[in-house]
């Protein structure tokens, strides 16, 4: 499945606490909660 790019990503990229600097996923918040879901925790934004 192709996904649609973020249309909210630039300003979500102003408060994300995510602190890997190569995360594919950084501004992207639906990609990166599914992501941690899948992993089983929880992404920096919600601790």
């Amino acid at each position: 499945m192709t996904r649609k790019p973020c249309p909210n990503k630039e300003e979500n990229l102003k408060d994300c606490p995510c602190d890997w600097p190569n995360c594919p996923r950084k501004g992207t918040c639906c990609e990166c909660v599914a992501h941690h879901r899948e992993e089983g925790d929880l992404p920096a934004c919600l601790h």
